[in-house]
């Protein structure tokens, strides 16, 4: 016998090892489920039992192991657990399906799977475990039909399958009708809420006798209730059949479930009047009849449900009278009545009703004098009448014409958690009372015409979360103590006159989520503590007198959805840390300030961005080409800042007012880059003084173009025939020769360390090239960082000599233009000469492309000195397009310019103007 239950005991536990096998676990959960461990009964959601007293077997009985966050499936080997009474695996992560061999588990009293992601058909097969009181499947992600095998679990007082996508009709064998289908008449849960179940609400449910909660809300369900549905459920609780496309009217037979505490016929097409039976339901909480047809009016017998605590009857076709009786509810906590056709007075009896808390009439055509009770209808006088109650927990007559000051008896209602008062026409002050009441959480005043500043005794209300005092005409600074609110969430202070700062105690509130103070009068600066913000979704601070920069610890904002800052004088550049908001989705408007500066690429970071709003500043440079490509934007505006360049092709798509205004700004979608001078129309005749100087220029340079290009073709002939022109490289030609370049050279330069540092000039460190020869970039063995470009050693001797006059030019003259010569080094046997440049980011970062594009390609190959001499025309070629007339050249000085470029000699650009 003893062997026996050691085998017995050995088995089990194989099973729960090939078990455990088909979880994977989050944080080891299950750390004692190992084989060191062979006391099975011990391990966590192991519960074993003594099976049979006359050889003392011990079996497990029960596995809960719901809420450990398990992944991976369920495990087929559960099935050989035969002695299993409760399974819990709910409340997992539990994918795959359902494994038929659990209807191996003859034993079974409770099968708990809810709260997964289990997948597939429910097996017809679970119908077979008759021992079944308990089945929970919901919140999975099961398919397919209710098996009708279900018919079969005669002992089961719980079916839940609530919130699957089962599909099909409800199987009637799931009812006692035919005496050959084993009846479920011990069932009292039935919950097949949120599914796709089809068909009509079977007519066999009003046999079960047992049942106390039917739930069939939320399915594709249709057709009347039937009529015997109440038949023989006199145990009847909770009936929901909300949201499954019901139709007809409401049958007087539902008054026979006298048990009845929650109907919920809601969001239906129901029609025709509510039944007065229906208000013999004496035992009635919660009547839900909203969204419906439901005609007629409401019965005095309405009286009868003296133990209702919600009635919620809107978006109906009610009409008449609302009933005096209705002030014999003396529990009735909630009364939606809007959107229907009543009429009439509303009767003084409402007051009576000691319990409410929230009532809604908004509507209806209620008329004459308003009682002790409040709604949303567009009604007027005063509200004093309405704050007699010192039960309210919520307060709300937004939307009407109410006027007069807010009366200070709304401070006597200590219970209070929201106060809605916004849209009326109240005046006056806002009431210090208000700060008696300890428990507001919300406080919405907006929309009226209040006055004065916000009272001190505010501060009191610790709970205040949200406070809306939009659009008002209050004054006064705002005040600091705000920034002790620890709870304060939503701060509204739009459309008044607040003067002075933002009190950087405001800055203390770790909470707050939206701050609104556009439309004011604030001033100074924004500090650098908004940063501190850290749960900020909305910052709007339009429409004031703020200066200054913008902090760049707004960079800091990381849960930022929209940003506002338009129409003040923040001025500055744009800082590149609001790049890092990668969460703006809404809109970042900086307009109408005066910023100033280039956009910062890291702008285009904003990959949720949809409004992009920089127009009427002062931003200057080209429009980073990384903005055409921002693919979450729909709204962009950069018009009238001082812009320029030629707008790539990514930009094609915007219009023209995107970036009006902007005089140097050219391509799609505005005017041709070469073509826009033409299309303008002069206004005032500095235009045209500045058209007929830029001809003249244009002329100037293309003659000297012709003279230069003959004159090169001569000199060319001339050293073809032979001339004798002395090189200034060295005559070894077995080795690399170094020397000094220049007496005022901080340090000379070795050949070995130019190799070393560009690995033998590699392809990897070319940063650009031209038509005389290709730039590296070398960092030395110090650290220091140069610029060098190497030229073929070639036997042309007008080659060689360029390259000897570049090096005694560019040694000796300084330009904001040209870069700085610092040395340079020959190697006839390497058969190349290297100029080293001074290492300047921005000039060598220039793409070679960029940098050819300068030069007209009719002009190509230059030399050297011609390549020089080109920029400088160009340079010439600038001055002459500046805007103001003091700052351009004459005609004169421009000729004498071209004539010292032909001459090989430096203009001075300074003395141009």
């Amino acid at each position: 016998m003893a062997m026996a239950m050691a085998t017995l005991k050995g088995s089990e536990f194989s099973v729960l090892v090939e078990i455990k096998k088909a979880f994977s676990e989050d944080g080891n959960v299950l750390q004692d489920w190992n084989e060191s461990n062979r006391n099975f009964c011990t391990w966590s959601g192991v519960t074993c039992g003594l099976i049979n007293s006359v050889d003392g077997s011990v079996h497990v009985v029960s596995l809960n192991l719901s809420g450990l966050s398990l992944g991976g499936s369920v495990s087929p080997s559960l099935g050989r657990l035969q002695n299993l009474l409760h399974l819990d695996l709910s409340s997992n992560s539990l994918t795959g399906p359902i494994p038929t061999a659990l209807a191996n588990l003859s034993s079974l009293e409770s099968l708990l799977l809810f709260s997964n992601q289990l997948s597939g058909t429910i097996p017809t097969q679970l119908g077979s475990l008759t021992n079944l009181r308990v089945l929970r499947l919901g919140d999975n992600e099961l398919s397919g039909s209710i098996p009708s095998s279900f018919g079969g679990l005669v002992n089961l007082e719980t079916l839940a399958l609530a919130s699957c996508s089962l599909s099909g009709s409800i199987p009637p064998e799931l009812g006692p009708i035919p005496k050959s289908l084993a009846n479920l008449g011990n069932l009292y849960n039935l919950d097949l809420s949120f599914n796709r179940l089809t068909g009509g609400v079977p007519e066999e449910f009003g046999q079960m006798g047992q049942l106390v909660y039917l739930v069939l809300s939320n399915n594709n369900i249709s057709g009347t209730i039937p009529r015997s549905l109440c038949s023989n459920n006199t145990n009847l609780e909770n009936l929901a059949l909300s949201e499954i496309q019901l139709s007809g009217e409401i049958p007087v037979e539902l008054s026979r479930c006298q048990s009845l505490k929650l109907l919920d016929l809601s969001n239906n097409t129901l029609n025709g009047s509510i039944p007065i039976e229906i208000f013999q339901l004496a035992e009635l909480n919660y009547l839900y009849l909203h969204n419906n047809s439901l005609v007629g009016s409401i019965s005095p017998f309405v009286a009868n449900l003296s133990n209702l605590q919600e009635l919620i009857l809107f978006h109906n076709n009610l009409q008449g009278k609302l009933p005096g009786e209705i002030g014999m509810l003396g529990k009735l906590q909630v009364l939606y009545l809007y959107d229907n056709k009543l009429s009439g007075e509303i009767p003084e009896e409402i007051g009576n009703c000691s319990s409410l808390q929230m009532i809604d009439f908004f509507g209806n055509r209620f008329s004459g004098e308003i009682p002790g009770t409040l709604g949303r209808n567009r009604l007027n006088g005063s509200i004093a009448v309405l704050c007699s109650s010192h039960s309210f927990l919520s307060f709300d007559v937004t939307n009407n014409a109410f006027d007069h000051e807010i009366p200070p008896e709304m401070g006597n209602s200590p219970s209070l958690d929201r106060l809605r008062l916004g849209n009326n026409k109240f005046s006056g002050k806002i009431p210090w009372t208000l700060g008696k009441i300890l428990e507001l959480s919300l406080l919405d005043l907006s929309g009226n015409s209040l006055t004065g500043p916000i009272p001190e005794q505010l501060l009191l209300c610790k709970k205040l979360a949200h406070i809306d005092l939009n659009n008002n005409h209050l004054s006064g600074p705002i005040p600091s103590w705000l920034g002790n609110l620890p709870q304060l969430g939503e701060l509204k202070l739009s459309l008044n006159q607040f003067v002075g700062s933002i009190p950087r105690e405001l800055f203390n509130c770790s909470n707050l989520l939206v701050l609104s103070l556009d439309g004011n009068l604030l001033n100074e600066s924004l500090p650098d503590e908004v940063g501190n913000l850290e749960s900020l979704n909305v910052l709007n601070l339009n429409d004031n007198l703020f200066s200054g920069q913008i902090p760049p610890a707004l960079g800091k904002l990381s849960k930022l959805y929209e940003l506002r800052l338009s129409n003040n004088s923040f001025n500055g550049e744009i800082s590149s840390e609001l790049g890092q908001l990668k969460n703006l989705q809404s809109i970042l408007d900086l307009s109408h300030n005066n910023l100033t500066g280039e956009i910062p690429p890291s702008i285009a970071t904003l990959s949720k961005l949809e409004a992009l709003d920089l127009s009427h500043n002062q931003l200057d440079g080209e429009v980073p080409p990384q903005v055409g490509e921002m693919i979450s934007l729909g709204k962009l505006n950069l018009a009238y800042n001082n812009l320029q360049g030629k707008l790539g092709r990514q930009f094609s798509h915007w219009p023209a007012a995107a970036f009006a205004g902007n005089l140097r700004l050219c391509g799609s979608p505005l005017d041709r880059c070469n073509s826009r001078v033409h299309n303008q129309q002069p206004t005032i005749s500095e235009s045209l003084v500045a058209v007929i100087s830029v001809i003249s220029t244009l002329a100037a340079i293309a003659l000297l173009i012709v003279v230069v290009a003959l004159f090169l073709k001569r000199k060319r002939e001339i050293f073809g025939k032979g001339s004798e022109v002395n090189c200034t490289y060295s005559s070894s030609f077995s080795q690399a020769q170094r020397r000094l370049l220049f007496q005022a050279a901080k340090r000379d330069f070795k050949w070995e360390d130019i190799m070393k540092a560009t690995n033998n000039l590699s392809n990897e460190f070319i940063i650009g090239s031209g038509g005389s020869g290709t730039i590296y970039r070398a960092e030395l063995s110090n650290g220091e960082t140069v610029a060098v470009k190497r030229i073929a050693c070639k036997d042309d001797l007008l080659l060689n000599k360029s390259f000897t006059r570049e090096i005694q030019t560019l040694g000796r003259i300084r330009h904001r233009h040209l870069v700085k010569l610092m040395g340079y080094c020959c190697n006839k046997a390497a058969g190349s000469n290297l100029l080293i440049y001074e290492w300047v980011e921005k000039h060598f970062e220039m793409s070679s492309s960029e940098r050819e594009y300068l030069v007209d390609a009719q002009m190509k190959p230059l030399l050297p000195g011609e390549e020089c001499a080109a920029y400088q025309v160009l340079e010439i070629a600038l001055q002459c397009t500046k805007t103001a007339p003091q700052e351009r050249p004459s005609s004169r000085q421009v000729c004498d310019n071209l004539v010292h470029v032909f001459n090989n000699r430096m203009v001075d650009f300074g003395k141009m103007t």
